[in-house]
């Protein structure tokens, strides 16, 4: 027969019995309470597929969670105008995607990140997670506005079947080496019309849709300042140290391959979109982000594609890139705390990093990402060169790229010369309002 508990047993046993009842309860209501204040109920407006952020709210609204997360695709060529008009409504997402070169079109409508925000981060956090570029873009007055899942960069996409029949064995690393392959490249015929491109560049937006951004990048990678230190003022065609002119040096660099006259020609704006002149094999060297180069094995793929690294300056120690990525912000007028928590639970997270770069085809934006990148022979390119890219504070984007494109039309159509065409265009972006 089982031995009975003798009375002191029975007390010290009850005891301890009331102590765990105690104590479960104690735990089920602390998780109680945690539960319902992490409860969210927030709408995220962006230009993304709904399906990238669909997956990435599973884990928040599924298993009898009560929260409740929105997302909203939008038409990029509305996305703007539905924004402003939704936040001048009072009908504004929590949350909503911002391009990196935007900041100073958003920034009054915007909500920084609190310094009550959970988990806690700041501006030597952004260092330490994101490449300086998020911190250039996304940084003003020491506050931070937005964060990315991602950062793409300008590379340099080529045909292979091209440079192998031109017998180039390697794509250029500089732009020396790339303006020596340029002849091999490029066929001309007896009338001396183009008949097949070394590369879209030189020409205007007209034709070639990041011709802006190759342009800044050649300035850049110049070492042409391309504002004032308090970003109040461009400065790309302002004079440089010792006499040198680097934006106008880079300016005119880039014209000559749509310079007919030039032993470099290889580009004009007659030739049509240089994106499906890739695409048809009438070019051979593309200068576009990584989102293009998804966009051409959809619609060619077949075509022997290669991607490097953009060229950089010949005996240059430091390289320079230049990006176009989207971050989440949050506008003044909504849940500013919450909506801030959970861009740092999204955008910290390599789990939901993963699901938006696999789901999109676009490379990381942690550094920790970057680095496990290194080892793919396409995305470990635009990783790197995340590393190295820089950017510009620019007023108004879109209204900059207009500016910069009419300037190129102009010195091709001979209305300007190259120093006065890129003077005005820097009086003209600082008339920007």
């Amino acid at each position: 027969m089982p031995k009975q508990l003798t009375q002191r047993q029975i007390i010290i046993l009850g005891g301890a019995v009331l102590v765990v009842v105690v104590l479960g309860f104690i735990v089920s209501l602390n998780f109680r309470t945690k539960s319902t204040a992490t409860q969210l109920n927030l709408t995220v407006w962006g230009t993304d597929p709904e399906k990238v952020f669909r997956d990435m709210f599973d884990p928040y609204t599924s298993g009898g969670s009560k929260s409740v997360l929105r997302y909203i695709q939008i038409d990029p060529s509305q996305y703007k105008e539905k924004i402003l008009s939704a936040l001048a409504a009072g009908t504004g997402p929590d949350i909503f995607e911002i391009g990196n070169r935007e900041l100073p079109q958003w920034e009054n409508v915007l909500a920084p990140l609190p310094v009550t925000a959970t988990p806690q981060f700041n501006l030597i956090s952004l260092e330490q997670q994101f490449p300086t570029v998020v911190e250039q873009d996304f940084v003003d007055g020491g506050q931070i506005y937005a964060l990315p899942f991602s950062v793409d960069t300008l590379a340099m996409v080529y045909n292979k079947d091209i440079f192998d029949s031109a017998g180039i064995a390697f794509p250029p690393k500089t732009w020396d080496e790339f303006q020596a392959d340029v002849p091999l490249l490029r066929t001309i015929n007896s009338e001396g019309q183009i008949t097949r491109s070394a590369a879209a560049i030189g020409g205007s937006g007209k034709t070639i849709d990041d011709a802006p951004d190759i342009l800044f990048l050649l300035m850049m990678q110049n070492g042409a300042a391309m504002t004032s230190p308090d970003f109040t003022t461009a400065t790309f065609a302002s004079g440089g140290p010792n006499g040198t002119a680097p934006g106008l040096d880079a300016f005119n660099f880039y014209l000559q391959f749509a310079n007919a006259a030039s032993a470099s020609y290889t580009w004009n704006d007659d030739m049509g979109n240089a994106l499906d002149n890739f695409i048809q094999g009438k070019t051979a060297i593309l200068f576009t982000y990584k989102s293009t180069l998804n966009e051409i094995k959809d619609k060619a793929p077949f075509l022997n594609v290669g991607v490097a690294a953009m060229p950089q300056a010949t005996g240059a120690s430091i390289f320079v890139n230049y990006a176009k990525y989207v971050g989440l912000a949050v506008p003044r007028a909504g849940q500013v705390a919450s909506a801030w928590n959970f861009i740092l639970q999204l955008t910290m997270s390599p789990v939901n990093e993963n699901i938006y770069t696999s789901e999109t085809g676009s490379p990381p934006a942690l550094r920790e990402s970057i680095a496990q990148n290194m080892s793919d022979p396409v995305l470990s390119i635009f990783a790197s060169q995340a590393l190295t890219a820089r950017s510009w504070r620019e007023s108004n984007d879109a209204k900059v790229n207009d500016i910069m494109n009419a300037a190129v039309v102009n010195v091709l159509n001979g209305s300007a010369n190259s120093t006065k065409a890129l003077a005005q265009a820097q009086e003209a972006v600082n008339e920007i309002q």
